[in-house]
């Protein structure tokens, strides 16, 4: 069953390449070079913009018909690339600022929870025994493989998670 739909699926493509290939061949034989790229335009469902177009005697030619004007706009990709660069560029600024503990959680199943005074929470993922303290100034530090580091202004580092 898997082989006839593959099989139905490559005949249809040839075909419509074949097709397509025809039209184009048929561009090849207009002589004059704005019609033979006129001939490419619509054959291949090219939109762009209406230019006039100057022959080589220098007299300006009108557009040619049937192709539509573009508008330059901005593709919503780009509008999501941009959201999306400057999302990480704050969080690398906001990962570079000091911060302080505020309180530190310890709950039933042992999870230690630190809060900071810029409202990030985290939360400790490694099994050593240190933790920081209340007031201590803490900074980010990237590690290995995405990990995230808290270190306090004595040095100590432990591996924290962000809690969203």
């Amino acid at each position: 069953m898997e082989c006839t739909r593959k099989l139905t699926l490559l005949i249809g493509l040839t075909l419509s390449l074949s097709a397509l290939s025809n039209d184009v061949n048929d561009c090849l034989n207009i002589e004059d070079s704005n019609a033979r790229l006129a001939c490419y335009d619509q054959t291949l469902g090219y939109a762009g913009p209406s230019v006039p177009v100057s022959t080589s005697v220098g007299i300006s030619a009108s557009p040619v018909v049937g192709v539509l004007a573009r508008t330059p706009e901005r593709p919503a990709a780009q509008i999501g690339n941009v959201t999306a660069a400057q999302n990480a560029y704050d969080q690398v600024i906001a990962n570079s600022l000091s911060m302080q503990v505020t309180k530190v959680h310890t709950t039933k199943s042992r999870k230690v929870y630190y809060y900071t005074d810029t409202g990030r929470i985290f939360r400790k993922t490694s099994e050593r025994p240190i933790t920081f303290e209340v007031n201590d100034k803490v900074n980010i530090e990237g590690g290995f493989l995405g990990a995230q580091f808290l270190r306090n202004q004595d040095g100590k580092k432990i591996k924290i998670r962000e809690v969203k």
